[in-house]
């Protein structure tokens, strides 16, 4: 999957604390799809909550996570890529082995 960072920039400073939420999760998503992995993700975005929470399914392996909103909102003002690399790290604790793209290599600059 292909990235720009530069739009990246722009979408962290102009979308909603949902919206981009949502975003990185679509990336994440084509990223895994690309990659050939079977992936489904759900997440639930309560806005009475202070916690967002979710899980990957990615080839029968179950990856479960919980965040406080103000914990992401706070990646998404520190870098464009800040959120993803949060996600990306919570798959590979989990045990999920990353694979090379551009997108993976701006997660992790």
């Amino acid at each position: 999957m292909n990235t720009s960072g530069m739009l990246r920039s722009y979408l962290a400073k102009v979308m909603d604390q949902e919206s981009f939420f949502f975003h990185v999760i679509n990336c994440m998503e084509k990223q895994l799809i690309d990659w050939g992995n079977d992936t489904i993700l759900l997440f639930d975005w309560d806005k009475m909550l202070k916690n967002v929470s979710g899980i990957f399914i990615i080839d029968g392996f179950s990856y479960v996570f919980t965040f406080e909103k103000k914990q992401l909102k706070a990646l998404q003002e520190q870098a464009p890529y800040a959120l993803d690399r949060l996600l990306w790290e919570e798959l590979v604790e989990g045990g999920f082995v990353l694979k090379e793209s551009n997108y993976i290599d701006k997660a992790f600059i």
